[in-house]
């Protein structure tokens, strides 16, 4: 993005102009400003050239023209010329100033063009924002500039002294354009562009501004529009080829960094993004951005995230197909990607039904890209996403270290282990330990280290006895041993901790600490009478 336009060279020469022939196609124009020399043969392409009328009439005379094209500005005076037809991509500016006075505007000029493309370029380099990209781009528009997200919100704005308007002070006050806003906004009668051109230009109804709205679209997404609003009702072709530079580098900076973000429905993803990480808390914010984008969610929705890790491998992962396939397993969803993962919000048409859909086919796409899914909780409120989104999360993590083998998880299976861990990160704030033995009760570390002794399984027969409610038949089925010898193993369990079962309070404990050594185990990768052990030398040490 290097060279300049016609319309940024006419802007330079403002009011020195005398006439202008051909120009289309402007040639490009990057490589700087040199004087003409008829003798070059040819011309050297990629450059603005200048010189007397009659050093421009031998050079088009002579043919020495580069294949690209060329753009010729002239001093003082008319070319000898006159009316002759112009070789085809030529492009003859007459001025009515000296060589030198040119030369030196048009010097002046570019250097500061190409000093404001550097400074906006570094603020890509730099990872400066995208806020300071905008500011910095400001320095040479005359306009104020807002960056939206799909759904309408602010990314961000930079506002211009002497504009005046309703959008943007809208933009300002909320963050975010209201459904009826947006409307108005699309109902204004187009002067340039439109729907599937990229950019629409208009003159705004109430303050008679003029307004181009610049798609950035990534992978034929749309993934953000940057407004440049004017002041005045007149064309500037000027401003219009700055703001595609500008765009340009916005979506440099937007795509080189975060290109994974678009694969799918940009504008969900914004909606999904703000509700998680809670910046759209506000009621009337929610509605009116709800009316951006048409949910198949009507009103329960279960949330489902798809992970396939980390590493180079990454960047092979189909997500575009991948999602098209999730798409047709769970029709009445919606998806994006969110933070390297697949993100859907899945409807859910009544309260207690279970979430239907076909198992083998999203078992055999994770086998296929070894992906890994998860399912959280269902809820009627979209915002509550937050908490179920890091119960979700959750399940994903837990799941795949304490059951690496299975390919689909679900947060209720794995709620108790994220209590256990909450219940673990408090122990070690408030009493500087991290052993979470110390949250279990002690009589199951007792049957733990006498099945250690024996080579028993005392431990596995009570989780199994208080898991099927105290049914000794069906607990006796699930451990492939007979009835009586469950109701023998469950009286030697009674003695050896000194107390009975029939204790509400003590199964509720049992059951806990057994999720507790079962964390530790298929989690953490600890052993519990190690730890044990090494609690009990600390005490001996401490008491000598």
């Amino acid at each position: 993005m290097g060279s300049f336009t016609l319309p940024i060279l006419l802007r330079w020469l403002d009011g020195a102009v005398v006439r202008l022939r051909g120009g289309r196609p402007f040639p490009p124009c990057g490589g700087g400003i040199r004087l003409l020399d008829p003798s070059a043969q040819p011309l050297s392409p990629g450059h603005l050239h200048l010189g007397t009328p009659e050093e421009a009439a031998q050079v088009l005379s002579s043919g020495v023209l580069p294949q690209e094209g060329a753009a010729i500005v002239s001093s003082a005076g008319q070319s000898p010329l006159g009316e002759r037809p112009l070789p085809p991509g030529v492009t003859l500016i007459e001025t009515g100033l000296s060589l030198t006075a040119l030369y030196n505007r048009l010097q002046e000029q570019l250097a500061r063009f190409t000093a404001w493309q550097a400074h906006v370029q570094e603020a890509i380099y730099t990872n400066a924002g995208l806020q300071e990209l905008l500011r910095r781009s400001s320095e040479l528009l005359p306009a104020t500039l807002l960056l939206l997200d799909p759904g309408y919100k602010r990314i961000a704005a930079v506002y211009h002294p002497q504009v005046a308007d309703r959008v943007a002070d809208e933009v300002r006050d909320n963050g975010y354009l209201s459904f009826d806003t947006v409307q108005s906004t699309r109902h204004q009668r187009p002067l340039r562009g439109g729907r599937g051109q990229g950019f629409v230009e208009f003159v705004s109804a109430e303050e008679h501004n003029r307004v181009l709205i610049h798609d950035i679209s990534y992978r034929g997404q749309l993934a953000a529009l940057l407004l440049a609003i004017r002041a005045g009702e007149d064309p500037d072709p000027y401003c219009f080829d700055l703001v595609e530079i500008v765009a340009h580098y916005v979506s440099q900076f937007m795509f080189s960094s975060q290109g994974a973000a678009y694969h799918s429905n940009a504008a969900f993803g914004s909606l999904i993004a703000d509700l998680i990480e809670f910046r759209l808390t506000d009621p009337e914010e929610l509605e009116q951005r709800l009316k951006h984008v048409q949910l198949s969610v009507r009103r329960y929705y279960h949330l489902m995230l798809v992970s396939f890790g980390e590493g180079p491998d990454l960047g092979s992962i189909p997500w575009n197909y991948i999602i098209s396939l999730l798409d047709r397993i769970f029709p009445f969803s919606d998806i994006t990607t969110y933070r390297g993962e697949i993100l859907l919000v899945i409807r859910k048409t009544q309260k207690g039904h279970r979430l239907r859909y076909n198992e083998e086919a999203l078992g055999q796409l994770l086998e296929r890209y070894d992906g890994k899914a998860a399912f959280g909780n269902f809820s009627e409120f979209l915002t509550s996403m937050p908490t179920i989104y890091h119960q979700t999360k959750s399940a994903l993590r837990l799941g795949q270290m304490m059951d690496p083998d299975r390919r689909i998880y679900v947060y209720e299976d794995y709620s108790i282990y994220q209590v256990v861990e909450m219940a673990a990160q408090m122990l070690r704030q408030e009493m500087g330990s991290r052993n979470i033995v110390h949250l279990c009760h002690p009589s199951l570390i007792s049957l733990v280290m006498d099945d250690k002794r024996t080579g028993g399984n005392l431990t596995d027969v009570l989780y199994e006895y208080l898991r099927c409610e105290r049914n000794a038949a069906l607990a006796a089925k699930r451990l492939f041993i007979h009835r009586n010898t469950m109701l023998y193993k469950i009286r030697k369990i009674e003695d050896l901790i000194g107390q009975s079962l029939d204790e509400p309070s003590l199964r509720e404990r049992m059951l806990f600490s057994y999720r507790v050594l079962d964390y530790m185990r298929r989690y953490r990768k600890e052993d519990i009478l190690l730890l044990k052990r090494n609690d009990l030398r600390t005490e001996k040490e401490e008491e000598t």
